[in-house]
This record gives C-alpha cells, sequence and structure tokens, in this order.
C-alpha cells in the first residue's frame, strides 16, 4: 500500500516508510484532534454534521424560514469494497465522526420486507385483465421501472456477497458538497438509506428535501418502514436528483424531478456523484487492506474533500447567485412576454403540471381509437408522398 502511494505521489520508496509508520502518525493525529476538540467544545454528539458547513448550518438573527429549510442527497458507491478475509491479523481500532454505528442500521433490517417498491416486489405485477389494471399495480410498475434503471437500486448478488467483506458506502452530503455520514454496505437492501434518513432527520431541523437516485420508490419504502411517522410529522420529502431524474418515467418525473419542486431553484442535488467521483481514487488503496486501513483511507479523503469544498464555499456561493440571477434577468421577459401573448397567469404553470400528470395517470390502458388516428396520419403522409412523386414524374 505504501508503495502505491508513492508511486502515485511520484516519489522513492525507503523501507523507512511502511504502514505501521502512517498508521501511527494517523492515530496521533486523531487523538490530537480528540483533544483540541474537547478544549473547544466540538466534543458533543453529532457535532460535525451540525457545524461543517456553516452555509446549511447557521441561521442570522431573525433570518426568514425558508422552504425547504435544508437539502441533502444521499446514494450508495459500490465501489469503495473490500475483499473478505484482508488484514485479519489487524487489530488496529479506529473510529470516524462519519460512521453510523452497525447497531443503528440493524434497526431497520426487518423495515426491508415492507418496503412497496423493492425490485423483487414489482418487477412481475401482471394483472389478470388489462381493463381492470389497478392503480396500485401501475403505480408499482412505475416504481420497477424507475428503480431498475439504477445499479444501487439493483441487488447485490450472492458472489459479491461472498468474496467482499464491505460491499460498498452509502454517503450523505449538503448541497455544498459536504460529507454528513458514513455507512459500511455488507450487502444490498433499504436499512442503509433508512439508517442514513433517519440520522438525518434526527440532526437537522423539519421541511428538509433529500435527493435521492430512487427517490421515488424510496419515498413509499419510507412511508410503510419504521420511520413513517417521524418522516410525516418533519415534513421531510425525498426527491429524484435532476440527471438521473430525466431517466425516470414522465408520471416519476411530474412528482419528484428537481426541476418541479418548489424552492430547489437551479439545485440538481447530483452532490454524491460529485463525492464519489474524489472518493474513487482511493478504491485501489483498499480493496485488499483490513478493516482498519479501510475505514482510514475513506475517512482520510472524506475529510480533505470537506476541507477543500469549506475553501471553496465561498465561491460555490457567489457563482450559484450569479447564475440565479442571470436566468432570472434573461428569461423574465421571454416569460412575461408569452404569458401576455397566450393570457396567462402564473398559477397556469403550477395547472399544467397537475393536468399533465392526471391526464397520464388515467392512461392505464391505451385508448382504442388512438391506434385508429395513428393510422389515418401515416395514411395521410403516406398520401402526401406519393402525389410528390407522381407530381415529379409528369
Amino acid at each position: 500500500m505504501v508503495k502505491v502511494l508513492c508511486a502515485l505521489h511520484s516519489v522513492s520508496h525507503r523501507p523507512i516508510l511502511t504502514d505501521p509508520t502512517i498508521s501511527l502518525a494517523y492515530l496521533l493525529s486523531v487523538t490530537v484532534k480528540s483533544l483540541i476538540a474537547q478544549a473547544l467544545g466540538w466534543d458533543m454528539p453529532h457535532w460535525h454534521m451540525l457545524h461543517a458547513c456553516p452555509a446549511c448550518d447557521y441561521k442570522q438573527p431573525d433570518e426568514p424560514p425558508l422552504y425547504p429549510a435544508r437539502l441533502d442527497a444521499f446514494d450508495g458507491n459500490n465501489l469503495l469494497k473490500c475483499v473478505d478475509s484482508s488484514g485479519h491479523a489487524d487489530e488496529h481500532c479506529i473510529t470516524s465522526s462519519y460512521l453510523i454505528t452497525t447497531d443503528d442500521i440493524e434497526k431497520f433490517k426487518d423495515d426491508v420486507r415492507l418496503c412497496p417498491a423493492t425490485r423483487s416486489a414489482t418487477a412481475h405485477v401482471e394483472p389478470e385483465e388489462p381493463s381492470l389494471t389497478s392503480s396500485l399495480a401501475i403505480e408499482a410498475l412505475n416504481d420497477s421501472s424507475c428503480t431498475d434503471n439504477w445499479k444501487a437500486a439493483n441487488t447485490i448478488t450472492e458472489n459479491t456477497t461472498k468474496v467482499f467483506d464491505q460491499t460498498g458506502v452509502f454517503v450523505s452530503a449538503c448541497r455544498h458538497g459536504i460529507v454528513q455520514t458514513l455507512v459500511e454496505m455488507r450487502q444490498s437492501g433499504a436499512k442503509y438509506a433508512l439508517a442514513t434518513a433517519n440520522k438525518l432527520m434526527d440532526v437537522y431541523s423539519p421541511n428538509n428535501v433529500t435527493g435521492y437516485d430512487i427517490g421515488c420508490s424510496f419515498s413509499k419504502t419510507a412511508a410503510t418502514s419504521s420511520i413513517a411517522n417521524k418522516v410525516k410529522s418533519l415534513n421531510h420529502r425525498f426527491v429524484v436528483n435532476s440527471v438521473h431524474g430525466h431517466a425516470h418515467n414522465r408520471c416519476c418525473q411530474l412528482q419528484y424531478h428537481t426541476l418541479y419542486q418548489e424552492g430547489l431553484g437551479i439545485e440538481d442535488l447530483e452532490t454524491c456523484k460529485r463525492v464519489f467521483s474524489g472518493s474513487n481514487a482511493v478504491a485501489p488503496l483498499i480493496r485488499h487492506a483490513s478493516y482498519f486501513h479501510w475505514l482510514q483511507f475513506i475517512d482520510l479523503q472524506f475529510d480533505q474533500w470537506d476541507q477543500d469544498r469549506y475553501q471553496e464555499l465561498s465561491r460555490f456561493l457567489y457563482n450559484n447567485y450569479k447564475q440565479a440571477l442571470d436566468i432570472i434577468n434573461n428569461l423574465t421577459p421571454a416569460v412575461e412576454e408569452l404569458k401576455v401573448q397566450l393570457n396567462l397567469v402564473d398559477a397556469d404553470f403550477h395547472c399544467w403540471n397537475a393536468e399533465e400528470l392526471e391526464y397520464l395517470e388515467s392512461l392505464a390502458n391505451e385508448v382504442e381509437y388512438d391506434p385508429q388516428k395513428m393510422a389515418y396520419v401515416e395514411a395521410l403522409q403516406s398520401l402526401k408522398v406519393a402525389e410528390y412523386v407522381i407530381h415529379l414524374s409528369m
């Protein structure tokens, strides 16, 4: 592992640069940081989650409330695996301010069977009579079509769980890219997302929104889980990230895509993908590492990532503010002109989404006269082409 680090940094490897030396330096650094945190009063529970991002967590006196009050995102990454039986002789212990404990995760192991939108529960919904398709079956099929598009939602194979001890990580981050929580995944399942959502709701204020690749199906999963009452009472919503949302069906987009959510502005909630673009560089170093070194490298990576995001925070806010002003200044005249030409008011734009959703949900089966209309249009097109060919030949 040390040889790989030396190669990455173009430094000649020397015997003195051994794993125990690096581990000792890391443990010493963790101890010093812990003592500093105690002296400054930073050792309170969830201190990192409450103070890592000043833009999200710090409020000014008499600051008007926002809705959503906070924007987060979470997602899983299967690249940060660790081969089973690697480094069992390493008995070092490690803690991380990001890590959600195994006990907090296993609370939700029995919630998974209650999920109405898991792949196994919805992939084979076949109504007996198409004309009598129930709304529940249609909703299940829509959830399945969305869920099946994403690798994070699909079941990890049995061979994967046999080969790897940790099959990946599940991470949450604020809208500014600062990592909040980390979960080590040992198999597939909704319990990792449920444990992360539960932690976010326990620590942060109500009226928050969380982006997830399959936020549509996970919303229904959370609604039937043990945290259902908490989600409802805190008015916590789960939506679909902007880029991933375009691969979901149209009914799903109208309800969960960030483009149609009030208060999200230009936010895409693709934060975790940016986090993973940096953490994936650690994957070759930890694939055969002990658990201590596996978590050590991930913790160091996320800590450095957060420091970099903190330094760029002012620039990030400035660029987003500038982009929002440009959109408002450039597009407002065009929108106002369109409203005058079509005799529209602002409420019409909201009604269009609701009307489109109502129309799409009513199309459980193809209307009989639609194919006839299509055939008629195709016949007219063929006639037009034939007349044009005859005209050229004359």
